[in-house]
């Protein structure tokens, strides 16, 4: 879809890129002057893709030039990374959940790229991720969940998002001792059928995935993995407030671009997402699918994939979670 203007070694490539550029910066051509491409992991109507369209919108009416979303969906968000280190024309973005950087090079024993080639620019938003149950009168919280979980130990099934949800939920199953299956999905979108027929006991999404069933009352929402509430859905706990914290965890979606990209240029489309991002009609936009608009600086980017990178290499460690080949 097109949007017209109205006129550890991953983690350190990716804060070196950061500053690759700074000491042969100079006069640059005129940016953009084509359409500019917004990769994105997510499929249609995911936390990744809504947020890119609305980001792409805005971005077009500011750059003068069409902005045109592209889902590259697939392996945890590999697939789109890769297509970004395929292109050569300097008119694309990525813009993805930064666990595709960070916790990818953890469940897979090799990528389709080299995270070398990718370079920060901004934080884009911060993303709830919900964990949610079929909606039964007899269950109202995340611990009533997990005490009826341990009473059929073998029986029951749990699936996640890809990339940190994983992680995740493979670490709660294991501390909280669940005798559960983890179940696949082609698409993590696609186990809600089967959650909301009982066919699976636990999951975890983006929030913005589990909202319109949830309003409709066909699956409970149990807790936000995040620190705090989410403004769409401030009667539901965080996971600290219902008795588990060491789920925690934030959900951050960022602006990536190609390591040949300058970085004074990083630098001016950084400048051009926070003023987006700071728009109070924006945020009104992005707060009710149960996410927050949130930009920066390619260095507080770059720290944020090198914190996150660390916290669950360390998690996968604990876990005993290997990368697969």
């Amino acid at each position: 879809m097109r949007y017209f203007p109205s006129h550890s070694r991953r983690a350190l490539a990716l804060a070196t890129a950061s500053h690759a550029f700074g000491s042969t910066a100079r006069a640059q051509p005129a940016w953009p002057d084509r359409a500019v491409r917004l990769v994105t992991p997510g499929g249609p109507g995911t936390s990744p893709d809504v947020a890119a369209r609305l980001y792409a919108e805005r971005l077009a009416a500011r750059w003068g030039t069409p902005v045109t979303v592209e889902n590259r969906a697939g392996a945890d968000g590999t697939l789109a990374v890769e297509h970004l280190t395929q292109q050569r024309d300097g008119h694309a973005l990525l813009f993805t959940f930064i666990s595709a950087l960070t916790v990818a090079p953890l469940l897979y024993a090799r990528l389709p790229f080299d995270p070398a080639e990718i370079a920060p620019v901004s934080i884009g938003v911060f993303d709830w991720m919900a964990v949610v149950a079929p909606n039964s009168p007899a269950l109202t919280n995340l611990a009533e969940v997990v005490a009826a979980i341990r009473e059929q130990p073998g029986k029951l099934n749990w699936a996640s998002a890809g990339g940190d949800p994983y992680l995740a939920m493979v670490g709660f199953v294991r501390q909280q001792n669940l005798d559960m299956q983890y179940v696949s999905y082609r698409s993590p979108v696609l186990a809600l059928p089967d959650l909301t027929q009982g066919r699976l006991q636990l999951l975890m999404l983006p929030l913005a995935a589990v909202l319109p069933q949830a309003r409709a009352g066909t699956l409970k929402l149990l807790a936000v993995t995040n620190p705090v509430r989410s403004p769409a859905t401030p009667d539901v706990p965080t996971v600290t407030e219902a008795g588990f914290p060491d789920l925690t965890f934030q959900g951050t979606l960022g602006f990536f671009a190609p390591r040949s990209m300058p970085a004074s240029l990083r630098e001016r489309i950084a400048g051009d997402v926070r003023a987006v991002a700071g728009e109070p009609d924006f945020a009104e936009k992005v707060r009710p699918l149960g996410m927050v608009p949130r930009a920066g600086t390619p260095d507080e980017l770059a720290r944020v994939v090198d914190e996150n990178s660390q916290h669950w290499a360390e998690r996968a460690r604990i876990y005993g979670v290997r990368p697969m080949h």
